[in-house]
């Protein structure tokens, strides 16, 4: 039997057990499903309704909100729990006798609220979650979903290797190398264009210099690497290549030439990704 079949089974078997009020046996079947499948939002929901304790309830719908945050059901049920917070009740729990296997709500009674934790960025949002690294409180939109629950931003960054954390003085280097290069390269393959055809593929060529010499030696300068210093390099080799025709043609800048250096950017970009990647 596939895996699909088997979770469609006991889906059904939830199902079932809900409708003849076997909650706790309802409840077993959802968290199977979701150890399969833990971002089906439908098993999350299904599971919050028959958990009576209004925080665990609270837990399982933000969790929704993450996968899902515009999905009307999930948008339904965060404001029923809301509601119910903000109204301070309390659901108790009474094991009837014609139903000793399960727990089933028999009243709702006014209780005084217990404070909401704010979440610690965004003092306005309530924290509904927590890190499962460091137990901060988060808010839905502070948190970041990996392979072992959610974490915090600040968790996240600290799972990142140190050759990819770049900062703004690593990406001014990178820019500025990139620059440069891009600048003084073109200048003296710009006579080659004379020659036909031989002539337009070296100054096409020069942009793969651009992109190796230029990554090669900001690696040497920052030991950074990663998207934010390949899109600070592609910067540079833009801002060098303006400069570039910029001197050479001044305002007589044809076509061909636009071509001709939008190729060897490009080639240069690539290299630099291959290279910083």
């Amino acid at each position: 039997m596939s895996d699909r079949s088997m979770i469609d089974l006991i889906r059904d078997a939830a199902r079932k057990a809900t409708a003849r009020g076997d909650t706790i046996a309802a409840r077993n079947y959802y968290r199977d499903v979701l150890g399969h499948q833990p971002h089906d939002v439908d098993a999350l929901l299904a599971l919050a309704r028959l958990i009576p304790v209004v925080s665990e309830r609270q837990r399982l719908i933000a969790q929704a909100q993450l996968i899902e945050p515009e999905n009307p059901a999930v948008l339904a049920a965060a404001t029923e729990i809301e509601k119910n917070i903000s109204q301070g009740l309390k659901i108790i729990i009474v094991t009837t006798n014609d139903t000793p296997q399960s727990n089933q709500i028999t009243a709702v009674e006014s209780a005084p609220a217990k404070p909401l934790v704010m979440c610690p960025v965004h003092g306005t949002r309530a924290a509904p979650l927590r890190c499962t690294s460091c137990d901060r409180p988060m808010c839905i939109r502070c948190t970041i979903l990996n392979d072992v629950g959610q974490i915090c931003p600040s968790c996240r960054y600290k799972l990142i290797p140190e050759r990819y954390r770049s900062a703004l003085r690593h990406w001014l280097v990178a820019g500025s190398i990139t620059a440069i290069f891009a600048t003084i390269i073109p200048i003296p393959l710009v006579f080659l264009l004379k020659i036909p055809f031989i002539g337009s593929l070296v100054y096409i060529a020069g942009g793969m210099l651009i992109g190796s010499l230029s990554a090669q030696i900001t690696i040497r300068l920052t030991a950074k690497r990663g998207r934010a210093m390949i899109i600070a390099s592609g910067i540079g080799a833009g801002i060098g290549a303006i400069i570039a025709m910029m001197i050479l043609f001044g305002s007589h800048i044809s076509l061909m030439i636009l071509l001709l250096t939008g190729i060897s950017i490009a080639l240069a970009i690539r290299n630099i990704k291959q290279t910083l990647n």
